[in-house]
């Protein structure tokens, strides 16, 4: 499964010219700022409506996402 997946992401970074799927991402943020924006917005809203219960589950894993994001970047 493993080698099936990394020979598809394998095709498709050829075809995007070498370029990882988050330098990629980066630069369609910097060209249209606002669509991630509304984005981030209405998946922020999305969460909070699918489960404002347990909204400190969800920070505490944002937080651990946050570390990991700086630790392993």
């Amino acid at each position: 499964m493993t080698e099936l997946i990394g020979k598809l992401y394998e095709k498709l970074w050829r075809k995007v010219g070498g370029k990882s799927w988050t330098e990629i991402v980066r630069e369609d943020q910097r060209n249209s700022p606002l669509f991630y924006l509304l984005i981030s917005l209405g998946l922020g809203i999305l969460i909070y409506r699918l489960a404002a219960k347990n909204w400190w589950q969800i920070v505490i894993g944002f937080l651990f996402g946050v570390l990991a994001g700086h630790f392993w970047w």
